[in-house]
């Protein structure tokens, strides 16, 4: 996991200082809207662990999120919500982690002028985590973290107003769980958007 982390942010350290061509594109619009939905995985500790909080399962993952820029970079913001398994790091039966959050940062297109444009992206985001029963956190819901995250799609436009957004996303974001127990949560999501660009 780490050297994908470090592969994505170099890569978008490259875009963003010029090091790339000034003539790359956009992803075709300079204002999109998306809706996204897909599948969140727990990664390294928080889906093997065994610490408090710590044994996650995939779960699913939906979102909402804001793209503006004119250029090559093009800015996002957004809000989701993934919903993790969670019997095995100690929850009531069918009670999910629920992790809340808000994301922003900046998207780089690899490509121009075309129908399918690659990008990648880095970003911080927030997040509160919701995780009921938990033990040594029976109040469940843990303190706002932050953390970051990179990410890696494609825009593919399928309308005159209308793309979609396949992305691959992996981030990481500690937070504190009632009781003083620290939790690490590094996790991906795969997912697909459905944008209306204008």
């Amino acid at each position: 996991m780490p050297r994908c982390f470090s592969v994505l942010v170099l890569a978008a350290a490259l875009l963003g200082s010029g090091a790339v061509p000034s003539r790359v594109g956009a992803q075709g619009s300079p204002l999109n809207v998306e809706a996204r939905v897909g599948a969140a995985v727990p990664l390294s500790s928080f889906a093997d662990g065994d610490g408090v909080g710590e044994g996650a399962g995939a779960g699913l993952g939906f979102g909402v999120e804001v793209t503006l820029g004119g250029g090559r970079r093009a800015g996002y913001a957004g809000f989701s919500q993934l919903r993790f398994g969670c019997a095995e790091a100690g929850c009531p039966a069918g009670k999910p982690y629920v992790a809340t959050g808000v994301n922003a940062g900046v998207r780089l297109a690899l490509a121009s002028g075309a129908r399918v444009i690659p990008w990648v992206g880095a970003g911080l985001l927030t997040t509160r985590v919701e995780s009921p029963g938990v033990r040594e956190s029976p109040a469940g819901v843990s303190e706002l973290g932050f953390g970051g995250e990179v990410s890696a799609g494609l825009w593919v436009r399928a309308g005159r107003s209308l793309a979609l957004s396949p992305a691959l996303r992996a981030a990481r974001v500690g937070t504190d769980l009632p009781g003083g127990a620290r939790l690490s949560l590094r996790y991906a999501v795969l997912d697909l958007g459905l944008a209306l660009t204008f």
